[in-house]
């Protein structure tokens, strides 16, 4: 059976650059207990459908497939439904709606588009060293209860802060990728706990070859950082919203 650890948790009060650093150097991923912004206590979802409204939005699975996985409506459509929990949970056919196959408003450009949201988490981007670290990009993540990534990797060292809600997170290593049955890891779930459905990680038979994996749950005011490579695997226990900042070095 497959090792399973837990994620280090780091609690300081006061993240700083070299610390943030030191993780990225060694390669780790840790959870930073305190690293909050104050889009906490103003992103109320009063607050999100009064600055972003009806502005159009394309909602798609993580499956990470072909754009006919794409449906286009309006942002207070989808968060109504989503605070609601109010997608089908079952297709045409009477089948269950996999976790990867729900509504999941990902990689959202609103921090652009919407100024006054990216000023309060602005903390997340000046973590980063641009002397190092040349790009910097943003994504916002919306997700509805139990809503699911398929496994992937990132191309820049990320930086993911819950700002309301929890996640489940499973984390593998580069060095174990080759050990990974990619196709199951797709056609069989990921089991959270005895009322969710799939696999446990630990049974899963996907990742029976590989050395360790890591786990984590993410709860609101919590950090994640996720080293570039690394594959992950996120899965929305409650309806999420959280940021990510990507480093990443150019060459210029």
């Amino acid at each position: 059976m497959v090792a399973i650890c837990q994620v280090e948790r780091n609690d300081v009060e006061n993240l700083d650059k070299e610390l943030f650093y030191s993780y990225i150097k060694s390669n780790k991923p840790v959870v930073f207990e305190n690293y909050k912004s104050q889009a906490i206590e103003k992103w109320t979802p009063e607050y999100l459908l009064s600055v972003i409204g009806d502005r159009q939005v394309d909602v798609n699975m993580c499956t990470f497939g072909s754009m006919s996985d794409i449906v286009s409506m309006k942002f207070s459509d989808y968060f109504n439904k989503t605070l609601k929990n109010d997608f089908p949970t079952t297709d045409s056919n009477g089948e269950r709606i996999k976790k990867i196959n729900k509504p999941y408003l990902r990689n959202f450009g609103m921090l652009d588009e919407f100024p006054i949201l990216k000023e309060d988490v602005k903390n997340n981007e000046s973590i980063f060293n641009k002397d190092v670290h040349n790009m910097i990009v943003m994504g916002s993540f919306i997700g509805c209860k139990d809503s699911a990534t398929n496994f992937h990797k990132d191309t820049g060292e990320n930086l993911v802060s819950v700002i309301h809600g929890k996640k489940f997170i499973v984390l593998i290593a580069p060095s174990d990728e080759s050990n990974i049955k990619s196709k199951l890891s797709q056609e069989i779930e990921v089991q959270f706990d005895s009322n969710d459905f799939g696999s446990p990680i630990e049974l899963h038979p996907a990742f029976s070859d590989c050395s360790k994996i890591y786990t984590t749950i993410l709860t609101e005011g919590q950090s994640l950082f996720i080293p570039v490579g690394w594959i992950h695997y996120v899965h929305n226990i409650d309806t999420t919203i959280s940021v990510s900042c990507w480093g990443k070095e150019m060459i210029m």
